[in-house]
């Protein structure tokens, strides 16, 4: 059958005739006016009839699909999005200053110095498989006030910066406990299931200038070496690199930590130290210049091997399983050494200052070294023959833009056979391919580090402006943002940054009452009731209204410290996750504990060891919710009545944690996000997900994962023909309509996408908005208002130590 082939309107055919859809006079002749008008009109009446067909065709369509997924409102007219930037939060992020990483792999702990006088040191654990932070713990700031210590509490230390960081077993042999080392000499016990610091133990050789961990070893059924426990009767050996140029050896029991042995003596200080894989060697750099390896079997430690390098500093040494040394000094040199006979074996010249750390990949045959000019250099073992072997310099990267401190090496999900992971002064952390180091680009974790706590308390009713509450490690600050007679154009979303910005003003300013670092913070505009948890206690004060400020009034009482906080629609009662695990419903007028729920406390083998869970209430304050199983699951209360109303069906409580939690304005539903790029809505009284999520959640997934950055941001606004929904990242903000549908569709216009900065799918419910700055906060307010909080990444640099001079080509 020959196919028919439609001809084109208008067009010439090959015989050279024309044909035309008007009508043609019969007597040969062109049409007079008077018949082409004639004929304009008819084509013109049956166009019309045609395109009135088509219309009531395509609204039959659009009936059924809105029968058939139970969509509203998708002939809506466009939604028009107030935006408010703000920056007055005084973002200063810490130095990184060590990584380590847990044995089992699956944790890395990063040590952070205080980016301020306002901040603490801290502790951060981060999950390797997804790179998500699961806790932080800060350090108190009693050395400035020492009169206002609680009891037995530790100080956690003095302003040293911390050169040491390590994991270590508790008395159940599980690595639930980390130590660091400090240049005030320090060494601080860090406990990851109570979230505090827990003893604390001076060296007494002045200054630790570095401090390794080497479990103790034991062999299993096939001869393999696995970590011991605290049961063998063998703790785990610290090590410590002291400024009296000696090394002291520290045990941690299930008592704390314990004293040894001292090992050598050196004119100069102690600036490194690395154990050798067996346990049976331990390695010295000094300051002046030496190297010396130590025999450990012997009770006093018998020196074995001394290398000198000369005039330099040893910053840096790393002992392979092949028992090869390796060095990094202060004249920038990468020195593989001979651990038999002391020889130098290879020497690599690759970095324009001082070396400050050296790692190696997992088997051993790529070896990784950074320092103060900010550069990863890589250098690999290249086998000629058996038994003869080279180290060869290969490539490096240059992501940091300060002084690098720290390298470890980790398993993770990104990059196969490992990562390398570098921390710094710029306060970033990036990961490196430990296997293909040339090949991969490296993985930045998070952009916006150490984020201050932000969450919107309600609007003033005289002023209308929203009210803010920032917690900072010692302090709570409440901040209104915009006022009524403050003018802002809307304009359609989305709209290009920067903007209009608001103001602010600060309301008032809480400190913690011992300067310990804050936990959590919760405030009540209407009952002017402001709750602070740290690590010793919960205080609750009561703010009056004077003068466009709010004053301290009165202290109200005193509860247990708690992980999370919030406080009823009343103001009359107190809800803490406490540190059991439990929740405790508190009267805030008596301080008398009446209700301890425990329903959410997993009962199952799974349950994560330690993870930082979020605890989230509704607006109305009816419904509150809490993560569980290392925010794998959701468990939900009834806040009117204090009962247990369930867990939520979570179809991803075993893969990935969640990074977002949030209600709806009426509490009838509750979102969350997963570090996988989920997203799922559930009906809170039906403990079920929504049919919207059903209908359209893999859709809202695809588009997730193409967004810069994780989700840490949820919020809802309900407008009169739309629910929005609003995800914030550290790079980005999306906003899309739950009653309406989401495609999938990727098409951007290229000319819209560079004018407006937006991922914009044509008329797709999913926007896009790039933010150039990175975001510290990112809600939706009421009357469709986004609120955003930024801070110049410039302004940041500012207060960092200057760099390394590199002479750049042009300047």
């Amino acid at each position: 059958m020959a196919k028919r082939i439609a001809k084109p309107r208008g067009k010439k055919e090959r015989n050279g005739s024309e044909t035309s859809t008007h009508a043609q006079p019969t007597n040969g002749t062109h049409p007079t006016h008077a018949e082409r008008n004639e004929t304009n009109h008819t084509t013109k009446s049956s166009n019309g009839s045609n395109l009135r067909e088509c219309k009531s065709k395509k609204t039959e369509e659009i009936d059924e699909v809105k029968a058939r997924e139970g969509i509203q409102g998708m002939n809506r007219t466009p939604i028009q999005i107030k935006v408010r930037k703000t920056r007055f939060v005084d973002w200063k992020p810490g130095a990184v200053s060590a990584i380590a990483a847990a044995p089992n792999q699956i944790h890395l702990a990063v040590a952070r110095e205080a980016g301020d006088g306002k901040s603490c040191r801290a502790v951060e654990v981060w999950e390797t498989e997804y790179w998500t932070q699961v806790m932080e713990i800060k350090a108190p700031h009693v050395e400035e006030h020492p009169n206002t210590r609680h009891g037995n509490e530790p100080d956690g230390g003095g302003h040293g910066e911390i050169t040491g960081l390590a994991w270590v077993q508790d008395g159940s042999g599980k690595y639930n406990t980390l130590v660091t080392s400090g240049l005030d000499g320090m060494l601080v016990v860090w406990n990851l299931q109570q979230k505090k610091i827990v003893g604390t133990l001076e060296a007494g050789g002045g200054a630790i200038w570095d401090m390794t961990c080497h479990p103790a070893r034991r062999k299993n059924s096939t001869g393999g070496e696995v970590a011991s426990t605290e049961q063998d009767g063998q703790p785990s050996q610290i090590a410590c690199a002291c400024d009296d140029g000696r090394v002291r050896v520290f045990a941690y029991t299930p008592q704390g930590l314990e004293f040894r042995k001292v090992i050598g003596r050196a004119e100069g200080r102690a600036l490194s130290v690395a154990w050798q894989g067996d346990h049976s060697a331990l390695a010295v750099g000094t300051s002046d210049g030496f190297i010396r390896v130590y025999n450990t079997q012997q009770p006093l430690g018998r020196e074995a091997v001394c290398i000198s390098l000369g005039d330099c500093c040893v910053w840096s040494l790393l002992l392979l399983d092949d028992g090869t040394i390796v060095s990094g000094d202060s004249n920038g040199t990468t020195s593989f050494w001979d651990p038999e006979f002391g020889t130098l074996l290879h020497e690599f010249n690759q970095h324009e200052g001082d070396v400050l750390c050296i790692a190696a990949s997992t088997s051993g045959s790529s070896v990784f070294s950074s320092g103060i000019d900010s550069k990863i250099c890589s250098f690999e073992k290249v086998e000629h023959e058996p038994g003869s072997c080279e180290w060869v310099y290969t490539d490096y990267k240059r992501t940091h833009t300060h002084d690098v401190h720290s390298l470890a090496i980790v398993a993770d999900s990104i990059f196969d056979g490992g990562a390398i992971v570098s921390g710094g002064n710029d306060t970033q952390l990036f990961a490196y391919s430990a296997d293909n180091f040339s090949s991969f680009h490296p993985v930045r974790f998070c952009r916006c580090p150490q984020l201050p706590n932000m969450s919107i308390a309600g609007t003033q009713e005289d002023t209308q402006g929203t009210i803010i509450t920032v917690q900072r490690d010692l302090c709570v600050e409440v901040w209104q943002i915009g006022k009524k007679q403050e003018k802002a154009e809307r304009s359609r979303w989305p709209v290009r940054l920067p903007g209009r910005e608001a103001s602010s003003s600060l309301l008032c300013m809480v400190d913690s009452p011992a300067r310990h670092p804050i936990r959590c913070s919760a405030f009540c505009p209407k009952s002017g009731i402001l709750a602070i948890s740290d690590t010793c206690l919960t205080t609750v004060t009561r703010l009056d209204k004077r003068n466009n400020r709010l004053k301290h009034k009165a202290l109200l009482g005193t509860f247990p410290s708690a992980f999370a906080v919030f406080i009823t629609g009343d103001g009359s009662k107190l809800c803490l996750h406490c540190t059991d695990g439990s929740i405790g419903v508190y009267d805030i007028v008596t301080a008398q504990r009446d209700v301890s729920l425990i329903e959410h406390l997993a009962e199952s083998e799974t349950c994560r060891d330690f993870s930082e869970e979020v605890l989230v209430s509704s607006m109305n304050k009816k419904w509150f919710a809490i993560t569980a199983e290392g925010k794998r699951r959701i468990h939900v209360y009834n806040a009117e009545r204090m009962e247990y109303h369930g867990p939520l069906p979570c179809s991803w409580e075993s893969l990935a944690p969640i990074t977002a939690l949030a209600f709806d304005e009426d509490g009838q539903h509750l979102g969350a996000c997963t570090a996988d790029d989920l997203f799922c809505l559930f009906n809170v009284q039906e403990r079920k997900p929504s049919p919207w999520t059903t209908n359209h959640g893999s859709n809202i997934s695809r588009r997730l994962e193409k967004v810069s950055g994780l989700a840490h941001r949820l919020s809802f606004c309900r407008t009169q023909h739309a629910l929005l929904a609003m995800i914030g990242t550290p790079k980005s903000v999306c906003v899309f309509d739950l009653n309406a549908p989401v495609t999938d569709s990727d098409k951007v216009s290229k000319k819209r996408k560079r004018s407006t900065g937006a991922n914009d799918a044509g008329d797709a419910n999913f926007k896009v908005l790039a933010l150039p700055e990175p975001c510290l906060h990112v809600s939706l307010a009421k009357e469709t208002e986004l609120l955003i909080v930024e801070k110049p990444w410039l302004d940041v640099l500012e207060s960092f130590p200057p760099p390394l001079y590199r002479h750049r080509y042009g300047t």
